[in-house]
């Protein structure tokens, strides 16, 4: 088999994986992007934009737009800081954590059905197998997977696309 045609069926799973995904979200009112910002306002609530973007590393105008959306939605709230009034704290509303649990639990199960039938050896062998190409690739020591990693990756994609376009 021609490498060419591993990293094209590579590819397809992503992008297969992120259409699955996207669906599964929107099925509960998100929208990509939304998930991660609520997760991490809920896992710090009383959180500022500039924090979530930092934590997210996107743009705090980014943050500014998801944030707006989200509270319009009913997912969260926010309350401007007794000692900075120009601060406004973020909250996860009930009805966002409702959302986030159902979302959290759809995407779940799309994962379960990307690997049903898989025995755990062979999820264990598949998995080191990924991280053997992406160690390759990044020259890395260890295999790191994380929304921050993603998030930067991402930006890194933006900035040569961004780059190419001038040229």
């Amino acid at each position: 088999m021609e490498l060419h045609e591993l990293m094209g069926k590579l590819h397809k799973l992503e992008l297969v994986q992120q259409l699955a995904h996207r669906r599964g979200a929107q099925e509960h009112g998100l929208y990509f992007g939304q998930m991660p910002v609520l997760d991490f306002i809920a896992a710090n609530p009383g959180c500022t934009q500039v924090q979530v973007a930092d934590h997210l590393r996107v743009s705090p105008a980014s943050i500014a737009l998801s944030t707006k959306r989200l509270q319009k939605a009913g997912y969260l709230t926010k309350e401007v800081d007794a000692e900075n009034l120009r601060c406004k704290r973020l909250y996860i509303s009930e009805e966002g954590q409702r959302a986030c649990a159902m979302c959290r639990e759809r995407l779940d199960q799309i994962d379960a059905v990307a690997f049903q039938g898989f025995s755990e050896e062979e999820l264990e062998v598949f998995s080191s197998f990924l991280d053997r190409v992406t160690l390759n690739m990044t020259g890395e020591s260890e295999n790191v997977v994380s929304g921050e990693l993603f998030g930067h990756l991402c930006r890194e994609l933006d900035a040569i696309e961004k780059e190419a376009k001038k040229s």
